[in-house]
């Protein structure tokens, strides 16, 4: 509305939306303005609707009203740059990469709106005018700071600069979101209060000191569009499967985490996080059977599960066969690293799937090299993530198949990256302190669980101890085995 009512009131105006996806900002843009000209027809009659002129598709958008003003979108990548535009809407802001919105965005309003006469008046509200949007994320990203930023200039400036707020009551007593709606998402098994408080409450997130991980960089890093449910091997015909589990009984769900390995010719591997899957507190027969149907479905090289504690009542079913209540018949499970763990030899049978799982008892230099690891691999960029899942809805919403889902499929599909986001929470909340040469990583708010990143560190931790293994292999010299007598 506001670039809209601009648009009238400054002729010659080029404004622009921008959010994290080209598709996003255009699928935006088209809903909100034809809104506005169905509940307003002044507006509508503001706009050239001649055939050629205003133009959408569901990658590009431009609407061009009858005094020679603008509204298009502007991709949050490098071919945006050297653009020009009287100001812009940065829609979802807390989506968009602070670096290209400060390199590229930003700098296209660097013009001021050009008068009838040819004259520009520098002091036009119009001018350089930006507007963010979004609902809350994380403190220590940019999106944050640009709004503490804006925080501050309203109070030095308040002709110039405002900022506006609310929460999920308003639109209920408007009649604009249903009360209800908001129950069902408390009730649902994704519910997290921390995720609820930024998009419902707009209370934002993260604010910890010394965190160990990153924000920015798993944000950056968020880029898969679609989650696996199943072995594929479109990637690469190298790339394997591995389980990081962590297991919960009493009160605790068991967590797992599907990594997709390719492995590179220089390097580290890539791990692409491809699917989080939550199981509630059950018996551990019943998680079991779970554990075993995704296995033939990912066909993974290994499990690596927490043999700690409650991890060894799961691995008594892993390591047996069970018959399902349908008749089906699941193989044991072997383990990998008997050497360690010889009391699971005897448990091997004919039909024992071999080389399955890969035990680990954590302790602190474990949890020390498993953290290392997590840390060096993500600020390198060997991890890569599911998209946001406000982006994913959106994409989703912008498709026939997902206006035809209704709320319990439409849950569904975005279950994978609701998890991601939540395994974000989780490592954001941890904060480093040393005991000697180990790193110990504590929860900065209790209430917060770490489920998720244990499944997730177990993961890392076997692959990278078969990206050590592996190099160990590529030093050996094959003249150290050879044997030979002096003439």
């Amino acid at each position: 509305m506001a670039l809209m009512i601009r648009c009238i009131l400054y002729p010659n105006s080029h404004l622009f939306v921008t959010t994290g996806g080209k598709e996003q900002a255009a699928s935006i843009t088209i809903a909100k303005i034809e809104e506005i000209c169905k509940l307003i027809p002044g507006l509508n009659n503001e706009i050239n609707w001649d055939r050629g002129v205003s133009t959408k598709s569901k990658d590009n958008v431009k609407y061009v009203f009858k005094n020679g003003s603008t509204i298009d979108i502007l991709a949050a990548r490098q071919s945006s740059r050297g653009q020009r535009r009287t100001g812009g809407l940065m829609e979802e802001c807390v989506l968009i990469d602070g670096d290209i919105l400060n390199e590229v965005i930003i700098p296209t309003t660097n013009v001021d709106r050009r008068l009838s006469d040819g004259s520009r008046h520098k002091e036009e509200n119009v001018n350089k005018s930006q507007i963010y949007i979004t609902t809350a994320g994380w403190k220590n990203s940019f999106a944050y700071h640009k709004l503490i930023e804006i925080l501050i200039n309203s109070i030095i400036d308040p002709d110039e600069y405002m900022i506006m707020g609310g929460t999920y009551e308003t639109p209920v007593v408007s009649g604009l979101l249903d009360e209800d709606f908001v129950e069902q998402l408390r009730l649902q098994g994704t519910f997290n209060d921390e995720s609820f408080n930024r998009e419902y409450r707009s209370i934002w997130s993260g604010d910890v000191e010394n965190a160990f991980f990153s924000s920015e960089k798993f944000d950056k890093y968020r880029v898969l569009l679609q989650p696996e449910y199943e072995y594929s091997g479109r990637s690469s015909k190298n790339a394997y499967y591995v389980f990081g589990i962590d297991v919960g009984r009493v009160g605790c769900t068991t967590e797992i985490c599907v990594f997709k390995v390719t492995p590179q010719v220089q390097g580290a591997a890539h791990k692409t996080l491809v699917n989080i899957y939550t199981y509630d507190a059950e018996h551990f027969e019943t998680q079991c059977i779970h554990i075993k149907h995704l296995y033939y479905k990912y066909k993974p090289r290994r499990i690596a599960v927490d043999a700690n504690g409650l991890g060894v009542g799961l691995i008594d079913y892993l390591v047996k066969a069970q018959d399902t209540d349908d008749g089906e018949y699941l193989p044991p499970f072997g383990v990998f690293n008997t050497d360690e763990y010889p009391e699971y030899k005897k448990f091997v049978t004919p039909e024992t799937e071999r080389d399955v799982l890969f035990l680990i008892k954590a302790n602190a230099p474990i949890n020390t090299e498993a953290y290392s690891y997590a840390q060096t691999q993500m600020f390198s960029g060997k991890i890569r993530f599911l998209i946001d899942e406000s982006l994913a809805k959106t994409k989703l919403m912008s498709t026939k198949q997902g206006q035809n889902m209704n709320i319990d499929e439409r849950n569904e599909y975005l279950r994978p990256f609701i998890l991601t986001s939540i395994l974000k929470e989780q490592m954001l909340n941890l904060v480093e302190e040393n005991e000697g040469v180990n790193i110990i990583l504590k929860q900065s708010n209790r209430s917060i669980k770490k489920d998720k990143f244990s499944a997730f560190i177990y993961g890392l931790y076997y692959i990278r101890y078969e990206e050590e293994l592996n190099k160990k292999k590529k030093k050996r010299n094959i003249a150290d085995f050879l044997f030979y007598t002096p003439s």
